[in-house]
This record gives C-alpha cells, structure tokens and sequence, in this order.
C-alpha cells in the first residue's frame, strides 16, 4: 500500500512519461498535439483517459446539453463509427445514458482491465493500449469533426 504523496508521484511520472512519449508523435493532420488534453474544438465532446488501480480508460464523452441534443450527437457518432470499423482499435462500450458525478452524460470508451497505475511493471501494457486507442479517436475525430462542428 502507497501513501497518498506516494501514489500522486506514482501518477505524476506514469503522466509525464506517457507524454513525453507521445510528444513526438504527431496529430492525424500532422500537427504537434497535447494528447494527454485532447481538445476536440466542441465544448460537450471531450476525449477523456485515465489509470487507476484495476484499468485503464479512454473514451469520448459527450456532456453539458439536455438529454435530446446529448441522444443525436451520440447517434451521429454511432452512424460514422460504423463506418470506421474497419480500422477500430480494440473493443469500444457504449453509454448513452450513464451517471457521473450527479450528471448524466453518453460515453464511448474503451477499457483495460486488471492493470494498475501504482505497479510499474504494468506501465507499457497501459502506455500502448492508451496510445493506440488515443491515436484512433485522433484519426476518427479528424475525419469526421466538421459533421459534429455543423451539429453544435
């Protein structure tokens, strides 16, 4: 067991390495990109990651509209998904309806189970799959973010 100073080094460094690592690689539209704070350009998409004890996790998350707007960005991504399947990363869980924090929002995510942040020996199964999947949405986002531009 980690002390909490502990575990927010253990954090700090598994974040900064993976950026660090990322830096170099550049956007699908073969720009430099802050991949740890992905920004979409659209207030209510968010590209989220995180590593905890027992997974890790990176998906879209779709929040901060009434619940009509919410059902028809999700059914957007649902229908350019589809077409998109063939260059899928791994396996994606669909929400539209999910409760975080007192909100609901819709979440398209992906995740790696029994892993753990805290043992660094699980840090390059965690780096590649976030890398990968990360990468993906980057590819997807870039193809399809003026439908979602026109919808806003």
């Amino acid at each position: 067991m980690y002390s909490r100073q502990e575990e927010s080094l253990l954090r700090k460094q598994f974040w900064t390495g993976f950026g660090q690592y990322l830096a170099p690689v550049p956007s699908a539209e073969g720009k430099k990109i802050n991949w740890i704070n992905y920004k979409t350009g659209i207030r209510f998409i968010n590209f989220k990651m995180d590593a905890v004890r027992g997974y890790a996790y990176v998906g879209i998350e779709i929040s901060g509209m009434d619940a009509a707007k919410r059902e028809m960005y999700f059914n957007h991504f649902r229908n350019l998904w589809d077409e998109s399947e063939r260059e899928n990363k791994g396996e994606w869980i669909w929400e539209q309806q999910f409760a975080n924090n007192g909100k609901i929002i819709s979440r398209i995510y992906s995740k790696l189970e029994n892993v753990n942040i805290y043992r660094q020996p699980d840090w390059p199964q965690i780096i590649s799959f976030l890398k990968s999947r990360i990468i993906f949405l980057d590819v997807f986002w870039t193809a399809n973010r003026e439908i979602f531009e026109m919808l806003d």
